[in-house]
């Protein structure tokens, strides 16, 4: 039992996003300026007005992928922050302490912030922090949480704030509204997503042609690159890829015996590790919760801004607990999951905030389920015995099914 090579589209990939990292340490020299998102920002709007975005959240999973959260995580608690915060933050704090310790060298200083809170809280007072470090202007999004049914009165609040952005980016840009572009950008974002959910969906074939391991790598793009012509390239590449695996039956673990969803950031230094230790039992993690919230698209519409807002508005983490069961299950059916892996992540408490309650759900409807502890990037917090242990018996009582 083993896992198959690469997909090629992998070396593709990593080309892509060492010219995203350039970019942001040319764009002064192109005279474009940079801007700090969080993941769950409108870079579409950024696009339009020719600012590259830098993801100091996309930096700690890089970080995390080398082994380097660890040191950097803890440079930033010699300086007195606790273990118990994010570890993207610690690392993108431990980084600006001491920048050898980065794989790709730190992040290049920004003009401007964007921040949206529809992830978390925690990147409202990292962003705080960012701005008043550098002395940069901070644009805020504020997203109410949807608890079930969605309030008309936060969608007209979230809707009249991205109303506003052309002006508040023109302002700060010192450019004109670039009203044609930015409509070409929320269609170039609207295909790339599409595309990058057909891409999951080719894992409906028994075997799969990919493993969540590959696609929490290869969805760098989607995060970092929406808006643009190169994501929908790079996703119809990948998308003929992944079908033509699949029509000749070619897949990511041969043989194929157990088929499981993970839910949650992956635990990115053992990204490696923990596909081979899977592979070799005949598993597969054939979907995960976290590379589906990237196929949340805006609706074809002739405001482009509501439409993107409402789509920001619901992303996976701004929903409650009902919306996440929902969809929990309907991803392990499309994938015909045997089960499912919850990774209660200590550094994303919104993400594992909940994961016991659905998970007792699932199992009292016969689904299996395990919950294991681990942190997204700070490679101190993972007990390699345990997991490998833990695992061992949720397979043979999959198996033993």
């Amino acid at each position: 039992m083993g896992t198959r090579e690469r997909l090629a589209s992998a070396a593709r990939m990593k080309e892509l996003m060492l010219r995203h990292f350039q970019a942001g340490w040319l764009a002064r020299e192109e005279g474009k300026k940079v801007a700090y998102v969080t993941s769950g920002a409108p870079v579409e709007l950024l696009h339009a007005v020719d600012v590259v975005p830098v993801y100091p959240e996309n930096h700690g999973a890089v970080c995390g992928v080398a082994r380097a959260g660890g040191a950097l995580c803890q440079a930033a608690e010699e300086g007195g922050y606790g273990r118990n915060l994010c570890s993207y933050w610690r690392i993108d704090r431990g980084a600006r302490a001491a920048p050898g310790k980065s794989p790709i060298g730190g992040l290049p200083p920004p003009d401007f912030l964007v921040c949206a809170n529809n992830i978390c809280g925690t990147v409202v007072k990292w962003y705080e922090g960012l701005a008043r470090l550098y002395r940069v202007p901070l644009i805020l999004l504020d997203m109410p949480f949807r608890h079930e049914v969605e309030d008309r009165a936060a969608q007209e609040y979230v809707r009249a704030q991205f109303r506003a952005l052309p002006a508040v980016l023109s302002r700060v840009t010192g450019n004109a509204w670039p009203e044609a572009r930015f409509r070409e950008t929320v269609a170039l974002s609207r295909a790339a997503s599409a595309l990058w959910g057909e891409c999951l969906a080719a894992n409906s074939a028994r075997p799969s042609p990919a493993s969540a391991a590959d696609q929490f790598i290869l969805m760098g793009p989607i995060v970092t690159m929406r808006g643009t012509r190169d994501a929908v390239d790079f996703y119809a590449t990948l998308r003929e890829e992944l079908q033509g695996r699949a029509s000749r039956n070619e897949g990511a673990v041969e043989p194929e015996r157990t088929r499981l969803l993970w839910d949650n950031l992956p635990v990115w230094h053992q990204l490696k590790p923990l596909t081979e230790f899977l592979a070799a039992r005949g598993a597969v993690l054939v979907g995960a919760t976290y590379a589906h919230a990237w196929t949340e698209r805006p609706d074809e519409s002739d405001d482009p801004l509501a439409a993107l807002a409402d789509a920001y508005a619901r992303v996976w983490l701004n929903c409650g607990l009902g919306h996440r069961e929902e969809v929990i299950r309907t991803i392990a059916a499309s994938l015909a999951a045997d089960g499912v892996v919850f990774h209660s992540n200590r550094s994303c408490k919104p993400y594992s905030f909940g994961q016991e309650e659905i998970a007792a759900r699932l199992k009292g409807d016969g689904i299996p389920c395990i919950v294991m502890e681990a942190d997204m990037a700070d490679e101190r917090d993972f007990a390699a015995a345990g997991w490998r242990t833990r695992l061992e018996a949720f397979l043979e009582t999959i198996e033993g099914r």
